[in-house]
């Protein structure tokens, strides 16, 4: 598999979205007045990266004349995720120094043990992770077995 622009326009899309969510709770109040309604709404940015990958799944399916292999989906899922995830370091990377410095300080003093490298990781790691699970579970129902493809 080779890194195509829909695969590199997935990738963007899924960090990009995700940002855009951020800064949609940012703007609500949800990281700092809210925190209690930003920890349940973070879990809407799942929904950026998973379009992002079953987009470029499909995409990546087309241009394989219809077949599609396990392995090819997870690689396609990682690349997308890997794209997502420097996005996403990038970003909160901002985010923490600039944006709203004083989330880590409000979720320090709710008793979590945050710092801006530890997230960072967090968000790389679970970006790969995410991605990987995404990829299987949709590879698994989209990968063609056996005959000709339909």
């Amino acid at each position: 598999m080779r890194l195509n622009s829909t695969i590199a326009l997935a990738g963007f899309f899924s960090g990009a979205g995700a940002a855009a969510w951020t800064m949609f709770e940012y703007a609500m109040g949800w990281h700092n007045a809210h925190l209690e309604t930003g920890a349940v709404t973070g879990f809407v940015a799942v929904i950026f990266p998973t379009a992002a990958i079953l987009w470029a799944l499909r995409a990546t399916k087309r241009s394989g004349g219809g077949r599609l292999t396990l392995m090819q989906a997870w690689a396609t899922g990682l690349a997308v995720s890997a794209i997502s995830a420097v996005i996403g370091v990038l970003f909160f990377l901002v985010y923490f120094t600039s944006i709203n410095p004083a989330f880590l300080d409000l979720m320090r003093a709710r008793g979590q043990e945050v710092d801006i490298p530890t997230q960072l990781v967090a968000v790389a790691v679970g970006s790969l992770i995410f991605g990987l699970v995404v990829s299987t579970v949709a590879g698994l129902f989209m990968r063609t077995r056996g005959g000709a493809a339909s």
